[in-house]
């Protein structure tokens, strides 16, 4: 949530414009949040189904089995139905999963360009940055967090408010968890394939989590840039 500051409350402004700055003035949102706004929403619901459908394993653990679905008889239809849709949803959760990341991306750049574009003082990363942290290791734990709360923070100063919101957290904290769980449930794959599951459904379902609250933290920043990016205030500053 955030808390009013005062209508003569008017955030601190770089004296020259910034390198990283639209010539032009700030540019829309919409297309990317949009497209965020669905996508997320559906990487979730596909998440959790495929977590449903892995926790079949704990019924017949021919899941297991790479074979299984191979050797499968008719009366052996909830082993192919569970199958057939693991397959199916993690297709789906890869292709989902790409998408949202490229649209995360362009969304991340663009609103932070804004930021530059109306001389907020708040954004200390370079819009490139908030893209290639994801790829550099040990960076990629924290360093993608900090872009993203600059985002949040400096969209939603710009608005003459003051920003109390800990959703950044919320959402890498769960992206962390997520990912740290992976790892373990792909580590102990071999050794004990039953928790390796029971662990990697865990990971989707926060995974799904992650998901959600990013895309409120989408809508809060395109709804807070909507504000500023539009009239006056990106005509002054273009």
């Amino acid at each position: 949530m955030e808390a009013t500051i005062g209508s003569d409350y008017m955030p601190k402004r770089l004296s020259r414009p910034s390198e990283y700055a639209y010539e032009d003035g700030c540019r829309p949102l919409g297309k990317f949040a949009g497209v965020l706004s669905v996508t997320l929403l559906v990487y979730a619901i596909v998440s959790v189904l495929l977590a449903l459908a892995l926790s079949y394993t704990f019924v017949d653990a021919r899941m297991l089995d790479e074979y299984a679905f191979e050797d499968a008889t008719d009366d052996d239809y909830l082993l192919i139905i569970a199958s057939s849709l693991v397959f199916l949803l993690y297709v789906a959760e890869r292709a989902l999963f790409v998408i949202c990341a490229f649209t995360v991306a362009r969304f991340s750049y663009r609103a932070m360009r804004n930021l530059y574009t109306v001389r907020s003082t708040v954004p200390d990363m370079s819009p490139g940055a908030t893209v290639y942290w994801y790829f550099v290791p040990f960076a990629t734990w924290f360093l993608p967090a900090k872009g993203m709360s600059e985002i949040h923070q400096g969209s939603i100063e710009e608005t003459g408010a003051l920003n109390t919101s800990n959703i950044v957290s919320w959402w890498w904290g769960t992206w962390l968890a997520m990912s740290i769980l992976s790892f373990i449930s792909n580590f102990m794959g071999r050794t004990d394939p039953i928790m390796s599951i029971a662990v990697g459904i865990v990971a989707i379902v926060l995974g799904a989590v992650s998901a959600l609250f990013l895309r409120k933290l989408v809508r809060r920043i395109r709804a807070a840039q909507d504000q500023f990016s539009q009239g006056s205030l990106a005509e002054t500053f273009a």
